[in-house]
């Protein structure tokens, strides 16, 4: 059963060689084969994914199960989300995220800083802290790919004693545009 799972998409294509074989002119026939190749990789039936949204119902959540312990006086500093399985690496996404949850907080009224996260355009928005200032609060996290989806770990931490004081897991759809921006650098280690 796993198997047919698998091979569904050639399971299809195959099944409507038959259609495609009298659709007459080459031309018909090469427009069939895209159309029934695009339809097979889920370019017509995956709908978009909603990021902002997303990260204002993740902040949302957060700032419920947060209010017995962070306040607008405290400082809440957003780090990027590391890979689940790689530890240290992350992606445009994992900057993405945690960003757009720290736009929501400011919202509501906390302090973010935000210049850890800052994605590509937005780094000159965000000022780092004036030395000697440190953060109260750490948001960060992790991701991991799956066949279908994305899951993500959102974890706001206390800095000092490091008690996690609030949690959120989720899944994100991979549309086209979660899958490109989870696109991490290829990094070259030497071990010693």
């Amino acid at each position: 059963m796993l198997k047919i799972i698998k091979y569904r998409n050639y399971l299809c294509i195959f099944a409507a060689l038959g259609v495609l074989t009298s659709c007459g002119s080459p031309i018909n026939f090469k427009l069939a084969t895209i159309g029934l190749s695009a339809a097979s990789q889920g370019f017509f039936s995956r709908p978009d994914v909603n990021l902002k949204e997303k990260n204002h119902a993740a902040a949302d959540y957060l700032a419920v199960k947060m209010k017995n312990h962070i306040n607008g006086g405290h400082i809440i500093l957003a780090k990027p989300l590391e890979e689940m399985d790689n530890a240290g690496i992350s992606s445009p996404l994992g900057a993405y995220i945690p960003e757009g949850v720290g736009l929501r907080f400011i919202e509501l009224g906390y302090q973010v800083q935000l210049h850890e996260v800052a994605a590509n355009g937005n780094a000159g928005l965000y000022n780092a802290p004036p030395s000697g200032q440190s953060e109260d609060f750490i948001l960060k996290g992790s991701y991991k790919h799956g066949q279908n989806a994305m899951d993500i770990s959102l974890r706001l931490i206390d800095a000092r004693s490091n008690n996690v004081v609030a949690s959120f897991d989720y899944s994100l759809l991979l549309s086209k545009e979660v899958r490109e921006l989870s696109k991490t650098e290829v990094k070259i280690f030497r071990v010693k």
